[in-house]
């Protein structure tokens, strides 16, 4: 399979493709006859090669938004909200108590002997842990380092982070991070004035990712 293909292949998959999750396809979009490929591709299937940003992760995005897109934006914008946000919340409190940018940023490193660490070192880590029901599978009966294991395994699932290193679990982040802060940010904003419905309509008109900074900055206009 050329890399392109693969590329191709990644894209129809749903997947954010970034230079730390699928680097050789990223670097295959990067260029200008891959990227007129997707493009091309792309549209014969009604879709459209979409960007975080101008050094971001790709990714297929609607041409027309259809109300089979409606329904599955509006239960993506349920499990970002109920799931992740939690867990990123959880993220930015266990950087904050090592002094560091609570920010989660793609290229940054998470090691779960770190995390497990700090939480047994840190009751308030300990405890936001501990209240986070959204885990996948997580049992009243699971240890802080299953817990932690466990958030680790759904971010993976979720293609918000990657295993780098299998023998001291080292995970790193992807570009997807980028989509999943918009997305939290304008759902903040806007839930409390919008039914979900008026948020998925609203974000309808706005989700086209041409560029951002990566900050809780909304989603930004074409």
């Amino acid at each position: 399979m050329s890399r392109i293909e693969s590329a191709l292949k990644r894209l129809a998959e749903g997947c954010f493709v970034c230079a730390y999750h699928y680097p050789d396809e990223f670097e295959t979009l990067q260029e200008a006859g891959g990227k007129r490929q997707a493009e091309e591709w792309l549209g014969l299937i009604g879709y459209r090669l979409a960007r975080l940003g101008e050094d971001g992760a790709f990714f297929m995005a609607h041409s027309i938004v259809t109300n089979e897109m409606r329904s599955g934006l509006r239960e993506e914008m349920r499990a970002v909200r109920t799931k992740l946000d939690p867990i990123v919340h959880f993220l930015e409190v266990l950087r904050e108590t090592q002094g560091r940018d609570p920010h989660i940023h793609p290229g940054d490193m998470i090691w779960e002997s770190e995390i497990s660490e700090a939480v047994r070192a840190n009751s308030r880590l300990e405890r936001t842990l501990n209240e986070m029901r959204e885990i996948s599978g997580s049992r009243t009966t699971d240890s802080s380092i299953d817990r932690v294991r466990r958030v680790l395994e759904q971010l993976v699932k979720a293609g918000y982070i990657v295993e780098t290193n299998a023998a001291s679990k080292g995970y790193q982040v992807t570009g997807k991070v980028q989509y999943l802060y918009q997305l939290l940010n304008f759902i903040n904003e806007n839930t409390p004035l919008l039914s979900d419905d008026g948020v998925v309509d609203s974000i309808d008109t706005q989700l086209r990712l041409d560029g951002t900074d990566g900050e809780r900055s909304g989603l930004q206009s074409p």
